[in-house]
């Protein structure tokens, strides 16, 4: 081997282990930069090797990086512990290695981190492209005066002592950066036999600050722009390159004039090289009327798109403790229209568990979600604490009376590594028991109304005729009387104890596994779990029996008048309307369950009724018998 005092021929090697998407990965985006900043400066002094993306054994990683002297893992949530695996490894050996960590999991106040894993040299914090070039320069120089001249470091010095110094501003000129697509990086991946997905930034920063997020916070609210002509270029090569799927990595798309125009370009791209086939942003949540019309130009070039408008909580003292500002639920219902008016897949996200949320609050909130038109999607997730974020300090966690646990992150619950996520469950508003409770509220809306739509018309209706929220009708499932209704006490119970198996957190028992994950090797969530339950061990008919009587027992109570055969219609066109969607679905079935061959002729004229909801007409249900208004 080379002496490790030359410059000369190193070996370097970055990787950014990638999210999994079905049978595709990321680029490695985030690395891929480094790389092109540092070989554009000194290209005659290192080599670098291709960037890796995979998720690899620790045994295969110690061929991968076999000779390799400067290794840099970027840190993301889904990659951290096993990213870590491999730096202990390949340290271990080869102690003269410099292993560098830089990415979103590494602690600003990296101290404790560094002690708990000596076989990291340096962490990498901020924008890391000027000092992974500095430590280039040092080599092979470490912990000495070289570094002590670099900003943006944390290391243990030779005497153990811990050194930290703070990264040097932002810089506003990104065209400093050349792009990895278009400086080649990428290239010897792209033979990989795998279905690519990229990463498209237009600009860096975040002008919001909301708590539970690091964006804001890393990038002290400044939004700075890539030049247009190199996005576009950009754009160009991912079009042409057949790349399947990109993730816009803009923390508000379409907050800027020129987003517009991107999503134009986009369009155009997808018609000439018929790639990609999807285009996902995260949009600016008070620029509306700008987002839809980025979102109607992307619909009608065939990408699938979706929108999230979201709340994350409708509760005040939340917004404030979070440090948000929503758009008020009048325009929300209005760009809900719009959506639905264009085809465009627009989905609602909420966070459960955030400080001064209690479950009172939080079903309120999806309350008002619902009756303002959301019909889609709602995308529950638990608040989660990112190391750098406001919300995971110290003081933030006092001042609340946050307790957490860890849990592992779905999609690696069989992986030898599992990657873990620290989630709130309780504050000083919020019990653990009301955490149960909020999850299984939550479970049940997607059971009942979102996922494959299985009681969406039933419980649409009857909120219309009874004048009734959607939270009494879901709260009948979660929180009701359920004597005599056998079937739905068990699914509740099964919602319950998963509830309470997450709250243990990891390391999670056989029976988690066994309630997420009844299809071997396959990840899903409770909502669709319970339905795969019903139809594998044929209880689907069992179930809208026992919600029939439990529904007509409620819409009695509310009005003695209610026509039951009203809701004996809209049980019957619902599971038609659940099979079609489940079917569609694809998902791990035996036997196949038919249509109903032959339905009584329906009595009250629902597909009316529907299309006028859909499109934001007058509403009424009307029977065949008589044309006259019923509600």
């Amino acid at each position: 081997m080379k002496s490790v005092t030359a410059k000369s021929g190193v070996k370097v090697r970055l990787a950014q282990i990638s999210q999994q998407v079905g049978e595709g990965f990321y680029l490695p985006y985030s690395v891929g930069l480094l790389q092109a900043y540092a070989a554009s400066k000194m290209p005659e002094h290192f080599q670098f090797l291709p960037p890796v993306y995979q998720r690899l054994p620790v045994s295969e990683a110690l061929r991968t990086f076999s000779d390799v002297m400067i290794i840099g893992l970027s840190l993301y949530v889904w990659n951290t512990r096993r990213s870590l695996a491999w730096a202990e490894a390949l340290k271990a050996e080869m102690p003269e290695r410099l292993i560098i960590v830089g990415g979103p999991q590494v602690p600003d106040r990296a101290e404790s981190f560094l002690r708990q894993h000596p076989f990291i040299d340096v962490c990498v914090h901020g924008p890391g492209e000027a000092v992974f070039l500095a430590l280039l320069e040092a080599w092979p120089e470490r912990k000495a005066e070289a570094w002590q001249q670099i900003s943006g470091l944390s290391y243990l010095n030779a005497a153990g002592d811990f050194c930290h110094l703070p990264p040097a501003p932002r810089l506003a000129d990104l065209t400093v950066y050349p792009s990895p697509y278009l400086n080649g990086v990428f290239d010897p991946l792209l033979s990989d036999p795998v279905r690519w997905h990229a990463i498209l930034e237009t600009n860096r920063g975040c002008p919001f600050s909301c708590t539970y997020c690091d964006w804001g916070s890393a990038t002290a609210s400044r939004v700075n722009r890539f030049d247009e002509a190199r996005v576009l270029q950009e754009m160009e090569w991912i079009a042409r390159q057949q790349i399947f799927d990109v993730f816009c990595a803009d923390a508000n798309f379409g907050m800027l004039k020129r987003d517009l125009h991107f999503a134009q370009q986009m369009a155009l791209l997808r018609q000439r090289y018929q790639a990609p086939q999807a285009f996902q942003i995260q949009i600016a949540k008070n620029v509306g009327r700008r987002v839809l019309e980025i979102q109607k130009v992307l619909q009608a070039s065939g990408m699938n798109t979706s929108s999230a408008i979201s709340f994350q909580s409708l509760h005040a003292p939340v917004l404030k403790a979070i440090r948000r500002e929503n758009i008020s639920l009048e325009v929300y219902a209005e760009l809900q229209q719009a959506c639905r008016a264009h085809g465009i897949f627009a989905y609602t996200d909420l966070i459960m568990g955030l400080p001064e949320e209690s479950y009172e609050t939080f079903v309120q909130g999806v309350d008002q979600v619902m009756q303002h038109g959301q019909y889609l999607k709602i995308m529950f997730h638990d608040a989660a604490l990112l190391p750098n974020a406001e919300m995971a300090q110290p003081a933030y966690r006092a001042r609340y009376g946050i307790e957490t646990t860890e849990v592992v992150i779905p999609f690696h619950r069989a992986d030898e590594t599992p990657e873990l996520l620290e989630i709130v469950v309780a504050h000083q508003r919020l019990s653990r028991a009301d955490w149960r409770r909020m999850h299984v509220f939550a479970w049940l809306c997607l059971f009942l109304f979102y996922t494959d739509k299985l009681l969406q018309q039933v419980l649409i209706v009857l909120q219309h005729w009874l004048k009734c929220s959607y939270r009494e009708l879901i709260e009948l499932f979660s929180e009701g009387d359920l004597t005599g209704f056998p079937l739905l006490a068990e699914l509740r119970r099964l919602l319950q104890q998963t509830a309470s198996q997450q709250q243990k957190g990891y390391p999670e028992s056989e029976l988690d596994s066994l309630i997420l994950n009844p299809v071997q090797g396959t990840h899903l969530t409770p909502d669709v779990t319970l339905q795969i339950m019903l139809c594998r061990e044929g209880q689907l008919d069992v179930f809208y029996a026992e919600a029939g009587r439990l529904l007509a027992g409620f819409a009695r109570q509310r009005d003695p008048a209610f026509p039951l055969e009203l809701l004996e219609d809209v049980l019957a066109s619902n599971r038609q309307l659940f099979l079609h969607f489940y079917q569609a679905r694809q998902l791990p079935l035996h036997p196949a369950l038919p249509l109903n061959p032959q339905l009584p002729p329906p009595r009250y004229h629902l597909k009316a009724f529907f299309e006028a909801l859909m499109q934001g007409q007058p509403l009424e249900i009307v029977p065949y018998a008589n044309p006259g208004k019923l509600a």
